[in-house]
């Protein structure tokens, strides 16, 4: 019996660590993002936690039986501890699990909404053309009293679409922010089409309804008008009192303010008429209809500002509660962030002054605790007004305290039993003011102590991502993201790793014929500490901890950007690949074997992924869209054409094709072959002598050069064009290449005289 207590304090330990870690996961997601692929690998992210909470579930029942056969035995006795551990057990696996199944609901809606925007968009543009058309033949409608009807129907018909213009435009600014330059400049040129065609179409609208006013057929439409006005602020009294939240009420007022013009010069109008002291029975309805419509109005407006007033208090109160919190949450980030620099004592001595800084971390907590039940009072003082937001982000606010005070009794127990142990902490690769630090998972991340910050990048990472930026001057994409490239294969000294230094730290690691497996971070380190190992043999001064924390960090950057801390290994073979020392058709073999199965054969799914991993490198670079964007689809047709199977002859013929996606490789391979060369001509853009680099002579223009720079920023001189065909050295020429290039350039002036 003592056996089975003991089995159940351990069971009940095991799954409440479990239980929290997965909380600290879910805590630990990203938030909702803005773009469909950003979504869709955070909606992947959801339904693995999720799978995983599930696979558990057997766990959670069998504590339960065991709970109760626990009862059982001790019928007699007092069992309420068991049935307490039990009923918290299980409240902490039902929460977590409506915490993920509401994430996934927010991400399939966030996702819903994305793609919704543009066939909403595209849908309202339409409704324009068909009202501009309409209001046009209102225009020129000869028939006074028609055209009053229609006007009136036109403008009932923009009033329904201004909730939907408005929606559209909030929606259209909100993800502009969040898309990448190109999409967000084609997005709000469309949102700024669609509202000037909106104030012009209701700038027409009322010019024409105006003009329509002189008639004396208007009047009898104004007291229509005026009653359909008066039942339309009855319905609107109704919805303000169902009126709960803040948004609605400014979704309301935003109705009000789109209908006021409307309302306020029918008032005019019909003040105009009874001014006149008018007599008969139009007269007397129409006086009738002014005073109802102008009570009911001012009522609806007074009634709207005393809820836009209580809503302004509630504000007031939010505020105070987000202050709270946001204080409560940045010290549990701080005493998490402390957390995540725990490791284990080397000496019994070493262990009880880890447990003096731990105490200084315990007495934090009561200063936290108290600002949680700040927190707490002043969400209810809102009570029903209390955000949904607000009051999740209070729940794991608690839920992330209650985890760290957990997490510290668990480290004082470890640090109390502790006995002595060796860890060898290994060298850095930052220096003051900057700290190296890992999540949970073992993702290194970089924290500035002077500005308070933390970074995923390494501080050399950050250096060279502001240096890139300077390339974005280059004309010409292909070139741009080659230099870029050339830039980080330098920075990450991968122009010293060759593919057989790189081959064989696979192997030596059982990577081989291993590449649908998964690399955590701790196995991508001993990789890479082995390549460069290799290469410090060759060239001491390569600094092997600064090396391996740059290419963790650039290959994490393309494959990893969600910082999961798990790559593929076939993505890591190809991110080291690409940027290795050695001929580019050695690349090309090396990048086929990956794929190839014994017969050395490639099937369609694995050039797909070999290429979507090609192309993450670009489009971590923000290149991708001018080699084809992400969709793989078009150049794995066009490598495979008719085949089912690819062959190494095959794939090679294609790629000295130079296809359009992969065109940067190539053109990074002549920048990297012509860096030291040096040719014997003068440029005749910049007159620099002699021309160092890729040199670019016109076989147009007679005895015409560029440098490297020059061709690449488009500079132009008198007498030559972009559009002169233009031929590219790598290496110094030969008399032979020049009389040949000079027999080409006189064809070419002869052939454009004849023209």
């Amino acid at each position: 019996m003592h056996k089975r207590e003991e089995n159940f304090d351990q069971k009940k330990l095991d799954l409440e660590v479990w239980l929290q870690r997965m909380e600290s996961r879910l805590a630990g997601m990203a938030p909702v993002g803005h773009t469909a692929d950003v979504l869709e690998v955070q909606l992947r992210e959801q339904k693995g936690l999720h799978a995983e909470l599930h696979q558990f579930k057997p766990r959670i029942e069998e504590f339960q039986q065991l709970t109760q056969r626990l009862v059982t035995a001790h019928q007699h006795e007092d069992t309420s501890r068991y049935k307490k551990a039990a009923e918290y057990i299980n409240q902490l696996y039902q929460r977590l699990d409506a915490c993920i199944i509401n994430r996934g609901k927010l991400l399939h809606s966030a996702l819903s909404s994305l793609h919704n925007l543009d066939r909403s968009l595209d849908k309202f543009l339409a409704w324009l053309s068909e009202a501009e058309s309409a209001l046009e033949t209102l225009e020129g409608e000869g028939d006074t009293r028609r055209a009053t009807v229609h006007l009136k129907e036109l403008q009932i018909d923009i009033d329904r679409q201004a909730v939907t213009h408005q929606s559209l435009r909030q929606s259209s600014l909100a993800l502009v922010g969040s898309l990448a330059p190109e999409d967000a400049l084609m997005l709000q040129l469309r949102g700024d089409e669609m509202e000037r065609r909106w104030q012009a179409l209701r700038t027409k609208t009322s010019e024409l309804r105006n003009r329509l006013e002189h008639n004396a057929d208007y009047w009898n439409a104004l007291l229509l008008s005026l009653r359909e006005l008066t039942e339309w602020v009855i319905r609107k009294d109704t919805e303000l009192g169902l009126a709960s939240r803040q948004d609605d009420h400014r979704a309301f007022r935003q109705q009000l303010e789109d209908k006021r013009p409307l309302v306020e010069a029918s008032l005019r109008s019909a003040r105009q008429f009874v001014s006149g002291d008018p007599s008969g029975e139009l007269a007397r309805n129409l006086r009738r209809e002014l005073v109802k419509l102008s009570d009911k109005w001012n009522a609806l407006v007074d009634k709207s500002d005393e809820l836009a007033t209580r809503f302004e208090q509630n504000t007031l109160k939010l505020n105070q509660l987000t202050t709270t919190l946001e204080e409560a949450c940045a010290a549990v980030s701080r005493l998490e962030r402390a957390t995540l620099t725990w490791s284990g004592p080397r000496s019994a001595a070493e262990a009880r002054e880890l447990l003096a800084g731990l105490r200084a971390l315990e007495q934090q907590l009561p200063q936290l605790q108290r600002r949680l039940e700040e927190a707490r009072a002043h969400a209810a003082a809102l009570g029903a007004a209390l955000p949904q937001q607000s009051a999740a982000q209070l729940e794991d606010c608690a839920a992330r305290t209650r985890a760290l005070q957990a997490a510290i009794r668990e480290r004082r127990e470890v640090l109390t039993t502790s006995t002595q142990g060796e860890i060898s902490p290994g060298p850095s690769s930052v220096k003051a003011p900057w700290e190296r630090a890992v999540t949970p998972n073992k993702v290194p991340y970089y924290i500035n102590h002077r500005l308070e910050t933390t970074h995923w990048d390494h501080p050399q990472m950050l250096e060279l991502a502001a240096s890139l930026l300077q390339l974005n001057e280059v004309r010409f994409s292909a070139y741009r993201t080659a230099l870029k490239l050339r830039a980080i294969q330098k920075k990450l000294s991968l122009d010293m790793v060759t593919i057989n230094m790189a081959s064989e730290a696979f192997d030596l690691h059982g990577l081989r014929a291993q590449n649908d497996k998964i690399l955590d971070v701790a196995d991508m380190v001993l990789v890479l500490r082995a390549i460069y190992g290799n290469v410090a043999a060759v060239d001491t001064t390569v600094d092997v901890p600064l090396c391996v924390d740059l290419a963790l960090n650039w290959l994490l950057n393309v494959y990893d950007s969600q910082r999961t801390g798990q790559i593929r290994v076939l993505s890591f073979k190809v991110g080291l690949t690409i940027l290795s020392k050695a001929h580019l058709e050695e690349k090309y073999r090396y990048l086929f074997r990956l794929i190839a199965d014994p017969d050395q054969k490639a099937d369609q799914r694995k050039l797909g992924l070999l290429l979507h991993d090609v192309l993450q490198i670009p489009k971590q670079l923000g290149e991708v869209a001018a080699f084809g964007g992400s969709n793989i689809e078009p150049s794995v047709r066009s490598c495979l054409g008719e085949s089912e199977n690819l062959e190494a002859a095959h794939f090679l013929a294609w790629l000295k094709q130079e296809p359009q996606s992969l065109v940067w490789l190539p053109v990074l391979h002549r920048i990297a072959a012509a860096e030291n060369a040096r040719h014997q001509a003068k440029c005749n853009a910049c007159k620099q002598f002699p021309v160092i680099g890729l040199r670019y002579r016109c076989l147009k223009c007679f005895n015409f050069d560029m440098c490297q720079t020059c061709f690449f920023s488009g500079k132009l001189t008198k007498g030559h064009k972009l559009s002169h065909p233009m031929h590219e050295y790598c290496a110094a020429t030969t008399s032979v290449e020049d009389v040949r290039d000079f027999t080409k350039a006189l064809k070419n002036k002869f052939k454009s005289k004849r023209k």
